[in-house]
C-alpha cells in the first residue's frame, strides 16, 4: 500500500508542470463549446423569425392577387364584349365597352383593363381616353396572351410596354362555343403591396420563375438576378419585352453560400461595396411560379457569441477567484489545525480528569434519584392509606350513628306493640276499632324487622368469609331499601332462578355492596316516566354474575373511567360523598370478586357484580 501511494505521489510530481496547459486547454474546449451552442441558438431564433417573415409576406402577396383572380373570367362574360367580337366595326360599341371597363377599373381598383382580339389587337381599355391608351396597340407577343389563347388562364409580371410601368398581367379567354375569339387582361400594380412591406428587419425578394428580383423593400437589390442567366433565357426575356429595355441583370451578390437545409442557406451579401453575412431563405409560391427570399442579418449570432464568451470568461473568472480563496482558506484551516491540535490534547487530558471526577459526581446523583423517587412512593402510600383510614372513620361514625337509633326506636315499638295488643282485647272496644289497632300492630312489627335489618347493617363486621346464600343477601337488601322502592313507585324486577347459590364472602359486607347499587339505581331512575329496576342471578361454572340494571339515562362516556374513583358523583347529586362505588369495589375485591359498570344498548346503566361460588346443592 505504501508503494502504491508512493508511485502515484511521483506521478503528480511530473504532471505538475502540466497543470496549467491543461487548464487552458479545457477553457478553451468550453468555450469553444459554448460559442457552438450560443451560435445555433441564435440562429434557429433567427431562422423561426424569417420564416414567420415569409409566411406574413406570402400571405398578404396572395391576398393582394387573388382578389383579381375572377375579375377577367366576370369580364369574359359581358354580352357586349361578346357582340364586339363578333362585330369589331359596329358604331359606338368600342367606345360603349371602353367605357364600362373604365368603370369597372375604377370599381375594383385594378391599373388597366382591356380587351383584345385574337390577333392580339387592342379593342377597347379602360385607358381609352388618356395619352397612354392601349387602344389599337397589339400585345400578341405577350406570354399572357399567348396562354389565354390557348384556352386557359394566363398571368405574366413585367414591365408595361406602352405606360413602361411594371404591374401583374391576368388574362382570360372569351369563348363563343367552343372557340376562343378574344382575351380580357387586367394589369395589377403591386407597388401597393411592395410599399408596405418594412425596411426593416432584413431586406424581403420576390424573384420570378427566372430568378430575378422585382419586388423588394430594398431598391438596390430589385431588377437583380439570384444567379447568373443563361443567353437563352435573356433572348426570351428580350422578345418578351418582359422588362422594357433591361436586357441585363445583374446578379445578387451572395458569396460563400453554405446550405443549411432545404430553402434555407448561410451567405455573404456584397451590397454597396460591404459585405455582411446573412441568412437566405425561400418559400416557393404555389400557382404563380415565384419564390419569396428573406436576407436576415446574422449580426445578431455574433453579438450573442460575443456576449456568451464574454458571460463565459466572467464565470471562469469568478471561479477561479473561488478556487483561489478556497485555497488560501484552506491552508488557514489547516494552519489553525496545526495549532490547535495542541490544545485539543491539553483538553483531552483535562476531559479525562473532568470524566474521573464527574463519574463520582453521576453515582451520588443516581443515588439520591433512587431515593427521592422511594420517598415519592412512600408519600403517595401514605397519601392512600390515609384517605382509607378517614373513610373507615367515616364509615364506623356512620355504624355507630344507625346502631344508636336502633336502639333508641327498639324500646318505643315494643311499647307501641304491648299496648296495642292490650288495646285490642278491650271488650267494649268496637269492631272498626280493632281492626285499625290490628293495623297498627302490623306495623309496628314491620318497624320492628327493618329496625333489626338495619342493625344487623350497622354492626361491625367480623371479617369473617365463609358460604354465603346469594338469595338471603339480596332479600335483605332489597328489604332495607323497600320504602323507597314504594314511594318513587319503581317496579323491581327479580330474578333469582338459581335460589340456592352460595358465594364466598361476609354477609354484611356483600349486604352493603348490594345496598348501595341498589341505591345508585334508584337515585337514576328518578327522571324516569316509569322506572324499572332489573336485578337479575346467572351462573357460568365456578362463577356467579349478579346484574343491576336501569331505566335511566345511563353514565356519560367520559365519567365511566373515573366511575370507581373517590368522590366520583356520576349521577351529579351535591349531596352524597361519592363514596359508595369505592367501597362497593373494595368489597367485591376482598370477597375475591369483580365489579363493573357499563351503559346498556336500549338505554340505563348496568352494574355487575362477579363472584365465586363454594357450593351447590342440587
Amino acid at each position: 500500500m505504501t508503494s502504491a501511494r508512493s508511485r502515484i505521489a511521483a506521478w503528480l510530481r511530473l504532471l505538475r508542470p502540466l497543470r496549467w496547459p491543461v487548464v487552458a486547454a479545457v477553457v478553451l474546449v468550453v468555450l469553444a463549446m459554448l460559442a457552438s451552442w450560443s451560435s445555433k441558438t441564435e440562429t434557429a431564433r433567427v431562422r423561426e423569425l424569417g420564416q414567420n417573415r415569409l409566411d406574413i409576406y406570402a400571405s398578404s402577396l396572395r391576398n393582394a392577387i387573388e382578389r383579381y383572380d375572377a375579375l377577367p373570367i366576370v369580364l369574359s362574360t359581358h354580352p357586349d364584349i361578346m357582340a364586339l367580337l363578333r362585330n369589331p366595326d359596329a358604331p359606338g360599341l368600342r367606345d360603349k365597352i371602353s367605357r364600362y371597363l373604365a368603370l369597372s377599373n375604377g370599381d375594383t381598383r385594378s391599373t388597366v383593363l382591356y380587351l383584345l382580339d385574337t390577333d392580339g389587337m387592342t379593342l377597347a381599355a379602360s385607358n381609352w381616353d388618356t395619352p397612354q391608351s392601349y387602344v389599337g396597340k397589339n400585345y400578341a407577343f405577350r406570354p399572357y396572351f399567348l396562354q389565354a389563347k390557348e384556352g386557359r388562364a394566363g398571368h405574366f409580371y413585367g414591365i408595361g410596354f406602352t405606360t413602361h410601368q411594371p404591374g401583374y398581367f391576368l388574362s382570360y379567354p372569351v369563348r363563343d362555343g367552343n372557340k376562343v375569339v378574344g382575351v380580357v387582361v387586367a394589369k395589377i400594380n403591386l407597388d401597393a403591396v411592395e410599399r408596405e412591406w418594412p425596411r426593416g428587419g432584413g431586406p424581403i425578394l420576390v424573384a420570378d420563375s427566372n430568378g430575378i428580383v422585382f419586388l423588394s423593400n430594398a431598391p438596390e437589390l430589385k431588377w437583380r438576378a439570384l444567379a447568373p442567366l443563361p443567353a437563352e433565357m435573356l433572348r426570351y426575356i428580350a422578345d418578351t419585352h418582359q422588362y422594357g429595355d433591361r436586357r441585363e441583370f445583374v446578379t445578387l451578390g451572395l458569396s460563400d453560400r453554405e446550405l443549411l437545409d432545404t430553402g434555407v442557406e448561410r451567405a455573404e451579401l456584397d451590397a454597396g461595396g460591404t459585405s455582411r453575412s446573412v441568412l437566405v431563405q425561400r418559400m416557393a409560391l404555389g400557382g404563380l411560379g415565384w419564390h419569396l427570399v428573406t436576407l436576415n442579418d446574422l449580426a445578431p449570432v455574433r453579438q450573442a457569441v460575443r456576449h456568451t464568451l464574454i458571460g463565459a470568461l466572467f464565470a471562469l473568472l469568478a471561479l477561479a477567484s473561488l478556487l483561489l480563496y478556497w485555497r488560501q482558506y484552506r491552508r488557514r484551516m489547516l494552519d489553525r489545525l496545526q495549532a490547535s491540535s495542541a490544545l485539543r490534547h491539553t483538553q483531552t487530558v483535562l476531559e479525562r480528569e473532568v470524566a474521573m471526577r464527574g463519574g463520582e459526581l453521576a453515582e451520588t446523583q443516581l443515588r439520591l434519584q433512587r431515593e427521592t423517587a422511594e420517598r415519592q412512593k412512600l408519600e403517595a402510600r401514605l397519601r392512600i392509606a390515609h384517605d382509607k383510614l378517614l373513610h373507615a372513620g367515616k364509615l364506623a361514625v356512620l355504624g355507630q350513628m344507625t346502631a344508636a337509633l336502633v336502639r333508641e326506636l327498639g324500646q318505643p315499638l315494643a311499647a307501641v306493640r304491648v299496648l296495642t295488643h292490650a288495646l285490642r282485647g278491650a271488650p267494649e272496644l268496637a269492631e272498626g276499632t280493632r281492626t285499625h289497632l290490628d293495623g297498627i300492630g302490623a306495623h309496628a312489627t314491620r318497624i320492628a324487622a327493618l329496625t333489626t335489618r338495619l342493625g344487623a347493617y350497622a354492626r361491625r363486621s367480623d371479617d369473617r368469609f365463609g358460604p354465603v346464600l346469594l338469595r338471603g343477601v339480596i332479600d335483605n337488601a332489597v328489604l332495607l331499601l323497600e320504602t323507597q322502592f314504594r314511594q318513587q313507585q319503581v317496579r323491581l324486577d327479580l330474578d333469582q332462578s338459581d335460589s340456592r347459590v352460595r358465594v364466598s364472602g361476609n354477609p354484611a359486607q356483600l349486604e352493603q355492596l348490594l345496598v348501595s347499587l341498589l341505591r345508585n339505581a334508584l337515585d337514576a331512575v328518578q327522571v324516569s316516566p316509569q322506572p324499572v329496576i332489573r336485578v337479575s342471578v346467572e351462573r357460568s361454572g365456578p362463577r356467579v354474575q349478579i346484574s343491576i340494571s336501569d331505566n335511566g339515562p345511563g353514565i356519560a362516556e367520559a365519567e365511566l373511567t373515573t366511575l370507581f374513583d373517590p368522590f366520583a358523583a356520576p349521577d351529579g347529586n351535591s349531596d352524597r360523598l361519592g363514596l359508595g362505588l369505592v367501597t362497593a369495589k373494595a368489597i367485591a375485591g376482598d370477597c375475591g370478586g369483580r365489579l363493573s359498570a357499563t351503559n346498556q344498548p336500549e338505554g340505563g346503566a348496568m352494574f355487575v357484580l362477579e363472584l365465586s361460588v363454594v357450593d351447590w346443592e342440587p
